[in-house]
C-alpha cells in the first residue's frame, strides 16, 4: 500500500509569479521520497518563467513546480533497493513503465519494443508538465534516482543530468575509429562545453581533432581541451574531413548553425542536433542530398547514462574542467519570495556559469 506524504512546492502559477502550495504525493510501493536541497537552472525553466514558450504549452502545462537538474537526500523510502538518507542524483524523464511500475513489455510502442526510456511516448518529465524539483518531498520510482559516489561533490553532481544528455547524444559516435576523425561542436554555451567535454574527457578525442564554434570569444576561452574558433571568422567551405558535427546553438541561431554545419561538413558525415528552438528552422536540403549527410535529434537521456555517469564524473580532470561552469555562490531558497528574486537575478544575468538553487525547507 502506498503512504501518503505532504509536500511543500513552490508552483509556478503563471509566468513571473510562484504560489507556495501543499500537495499530497503517495510514496507507492516500488518509490522513494527525495528532499531537494540543490538544484541547477535551465533555459527551459527560464522560458517557462519568462513566459517565453507557445501560449498553448504555457496554458496546458501551468501551474507547476520547475526545474530538473537537482540532487537530494533520500527521506522516505518503500524499496528495498535504496535507504533513507543516501545522497541521489534526480533522473527527471519517468517513462509509463516506470511510473506504473509495470514491466517494460505493457508499456507504448517504443518501450515495449525496446527503446530508450527517453522515448516513451506515454512518459513524463519534471518541471514539463509535470512537478518538477522546487518542492520538499518529490516522489519517484526508484529507478529515477542513482546513489551518488563520495567522489562526486554536491556542484559536479547536479550537472549529471545535462551532462547525460550531452553523453547520450555522443553515443551514437562509433568508437572504433575515433581518434582518426575531426569532430565540430557548434555552440559557446554549457550545453556545447559539455558535449565537447564529454567528447574529450570521455571519448578521448584530442584537441586538435575537436573544433568548437562559438559568437563570443570570452566565452570560448574556457575551451582549452578543444580547438575553438569564432564563427564570424571562419571560412567553412575551406576546412576539410569534418566527419561529425554536434548542433548545440538552439534559440534563434539554430538556423545559421545546421546551416553552417552542413556546408562544413564532409559527404557520408552525420549532424546531431542537441539545440531546442520554438520556431521552425528552414535547411539546406540541396546539401544534405548531394553530400549523403544523416541528420539525427537527441533529447533527453536515459537511465543508462546516469548509470554511466557516475562513474565518469569521478574522473578528477573532467571535474576540475566542469567547475568553470560551476557558480561562486548558489542562491539560497527558504519561500517563494526567495524563488522570484533568484530567478529574476538569473533572467537578467548575461554571464556564462549555471546559476544554482540552495533549498532551505525547515
Amino acid at each position: 500500500m502506498g503512504i501518503v506524504l505532504n509536500s511543500a512546492a513552490y508552483r509556478l502559477k503563471s509566468p513571473g509569479h510562484f504560489e507556495k502550495e501543499l500537495l499530497d504525493v503517495e510514496l507507492k510501493p516500488g518509490y522513494v521520497a527525495v528532499e531537494p536541497n540543490l538544484a541547477s537552472v535551465c533555459h527551459a525553466d527560464l522560458r517557462y518563467y519568462t513566459g517565453n514558450r507557445r501560449k498553448e504549452a504555457l496554458k496546458d502545462k501551468l501551474p507547476m513546480a520547475l526545474f530538473h537538474e537537482g540532487i537530494g537526500r533520500v527521506v522516505e523510502s518503500n524499496s528495498s533497493e535504496i535507504v533513507i538518507g543516501q545522497r541521489v542524483v534526480i533522473i527527471p524523464n519517468i517513462p509509463r513503465y516506470a511510473l506504473d511500475q509495470k514491466p517494460k513489455s505493457e508499456c507504448c510502442s517504443s518501450c515495449s519494443s525496446g527503446g530508450a526510456d527517453n522515448y516513451c511516448a506515454e512518459g513524463v518529465f519534471l518541471g514539463s508538465g509535470y512537478d518538477g524539483v522546487a518542492q520538499s518531498r518529490l516522489v519517484l520510482p526508484v529507478e529515477n534516482v542513482r546513489i551518488i559516489p563520495e567522489q562526486i561533490p554536491d556542484n559536479i553532481a547536479v550537472l549529471t543530468e545535462l551532462c547525460s544528455v550531452s553523453l547520450h547524444a555522443i553515443k551514437q559516435l562509433a568508437e572504433s575509429d575515433i581518434h582518426n576523425r575531426k569532430i565540430a561542436v557548434f555552440g559557446d554555451g554549457p550545453v556545447g562545453f559539455l558535449t565537447a567535454s564529454m567528447l574529450h574527457y570521455h571519448l578521448l578525442v584530442p584537441k586538435e581533432q575537436l573544433i568548437v564554434f562559438g559568437a563570443i570569444e570570452s566565452k570560448l576561452e574556457k575551451f582549452d581541451f578543444a580547438t575553438p574558433y569564432l564563427i564570424h571568422d571562419f571560412n567553412f567551405s575551406k576546412e576539410l574531413g569534418i566527419t561529425d558535427v554536434f548542433e548545440c546553438t538552439g534559440g534563434p541561431f539554430s538556423e545559421s548553425a545546421i546551416n553552417q554545419a552542413i556546408k562544413l561538413i564532409s559527404r557520408n558525415g552525420k549532424l546531431i542536433l542537441l539545440g531546442v528552438t520554438e520556431e521552425k528552422v528552414p535547411v539546406n536540403t540541396r546539401d544534405i542530398l548531394e553530400k549523403g549527410i544523416k541528420i539525427s535529434g537527441s533529447s533527453r537521456s536515459s537511465y543508462a547514462e546516469f548509470k554511466m555517469l557516475m562513474d565518469i564524473l569521478q574522473n578528477k580532470h573532467l571535474q576540475k574542467n566542469l567547475l568553470k561552469l560551476v557558480p561562486k555562490n548558489p542562491y539560497y531558497i527558504r519561500n517563494v519570495a526567495d524563488l522570484s528574486v533568484a530567478m529574476n537575478h538569473v533572467v537578467e544575468d548575461k554571464g556564462w556559469k549555471k546559476a544554482y538553487l540552495s533549498f532551505d525547507w525547515n
